[in-house]
């Protein structure tokens, strides 16, 4: 395979390659090997972009040539693509990581390949793009919301529809930086956090009820429900825990899945994977955000356990133009992850993933930190040590599964000082004060 390297935005010239494929040739933005792994079964010819430090030997063996940069721009994406799209014209381009959403956006409109416009993927990207579209198009599901630009506008909010309310990125994911303001404490820090970052805070009404996500496959409009996640959450609204199918009744589902539908066709979702957050009010279902690709934290495993259906298959195949593949029966009747949390400070000593993993019903476990590694405060994904995975043949039993499991590991910590608690994992920071053990911690 052709494997170029640059940090130069201009794109060099292309080295030849070999007539494509007849199923034509993909840009694959990021992500593992598993779409790519599809889409060459599909006959295509693959290239793949992105990053240098994620690109592997098992992608080498895959697609047949990689454009990788360190620490890319989408305008430097953008440009290699359209330089490269002359040598190999490209039939679409297809990316599930989260970062290059709009950089695979902006490169399908300047190609003419299709694919869900850049305004739909900026309005999902943009929490308040995203508020004001739905209060236009969907006002039975509009939530108030609005900009901070500062501190006095905080208190107009407070005043307008009380408290507690949300705070939150306008552009974020896997739970960063969500603070939910409850009180005068809590005021006095979101006018702090707002004058510190005019403009880019979105202030929500809070919504109270039960988290759920609803996974979905688009084509050429329509929306296809693969499942409905149950979701648990932790300190900061950070997810610690899901299960799927959601344990829910036959109205709720009905009501979760309609009100998705309805949603994604307010925002424009044409194709591909979807993974829309809602909360399950006693005024029905409120969308919180959602995402043009699929779920984190597993889910995609959690759904293709229960349905046989791998988001990334169907991907590749709408892709391909091949029809999409079919859900299998011998499946799993329920699926669940949980997560392990650990309190502040430097790890010291991790054990017990090898029992959790022999344990009934466990098909994975996902060691996140090692002795050394230095764990923060619980403020979003990447706070969390680890987690496991549970089949079973309800979600009572898939959950309690994977919460056992979870109560065999240990992560012991030592209390650091602010220096220690900051410090860039493996460090191997020393710790000021006494040790602390999470065993199964589920804060």
């Amino acid at each position: 395979m052709t494997v170029i390297e640059s940090a130069a935005t201009p794109a060099p010239d292309h080295q030849p390659v070999p007539t494509a494929p007849k199923g034509g040739a993909v840009l694959v933005l990021g992500g593992g090997t598993r779409l790519p792994q599809m889409l060459r079964d599909h006959g295509m010819y693959v290239v793949y972009a992105g990053s240098t430090g994620e690109f592997t030997a098992a992608h080498g063996a895959l697609c047949h040539e990689a454009w990788l940069l360190a620490d890319g721009s989408e305008d430097a994406w953008l440009s290699r693509a359209m330089a490269l799209h002359r040598e190999v014209p490209f039939v679409r381009v297809v990316t599930v990581r989260e970062r290059f959403l709009t950089a695979a956006a902006r490169i399908g409109d300047a190609l003419g390949l299709g694919g869900n416009p850049l305004e739909t993927v900026l309005v999902l990207k943009d929490k308040s793009l995203m508020r004001r579209l739905l209060a236009e198009r969907a006002p039975d599901s509009a939530v108030p919301a609005r900009v901070m630009g500062t501190p006095g506008e905080v208190d107009a909010f407070v005043a307008r529809v009380g408290l507690p309310f949300v705070l939150k990125p306008r552009d974020g994911s896997g739970s960063e930086g969500i603070t939910i303001v409850r009180d005068e404490a809590g005021l006095a820090e979101a006018r702090r956090l707002v004058d510190g970052r005019p403009g880019a805070l979105l202030a929500e009404q809070f919504l109270e009820g039960p988290e759920f996500s609803v996974e979905t496959f688009s084509g050429q409009g329509r929306h296809q429900v693969l499942a409905v996640t149950e979701k648990f959450t932790g300190e900061g609204s950070v997810e610690i825990g899901h299960v799927v199918p959601a344990r829910i009744g036959a109205e709720e589902r009905a009501a979760l899945e309609e009100a998705t539908r309805v949603f994604l066709d307010a925002v424009g979702l044409r194709e591909g994977p979807g993974h829309t957050e809602l909360i399950l009010t006693a005024g029905g279902p409120r969308v919180v955000e959602s995402h043009n690709r699929p779920g984190g934290d597993g889910i995609v495993d959690l759904v293709r356990h229960v349905t046989g259906l791998d988001v990334r298959d169907l991907l590749a195949a709408q892709t391909a133009g091949a029809p999409l593949p079919a859900p299998r029966e011998d499946v799993a009747g329920a699926a669940a992850t949980w997560f392990l949390t650990a309190e502040p400070g430097v790890v010291r000593e991790v054990s017990g993933w090898e029992a959790a993993a022999g344990q009934p019903g466990i098909v994975g476990v996902s060691p996140d930190v090692e002795p050394g590694d230095a764990v923060g405060p619980l403020g979003g994904s990447d706070d969390r040590c680890g987690s496991v995975t549970a089949v079973g043949a309800t979600g009572d039993e898939a959950l309690a599964r994977a919460r056992e499991a979870v109560g065999l590991v240990t992560v012991r910590t030592e209390t650091a000082g602010a220096e220690a608690a900051q410090a860039p994992s493996g460090s191997g920071a020393e710790a000021a004060q006494a040790p602390s053990a999470s065993q199964g911690e589920t804060r």
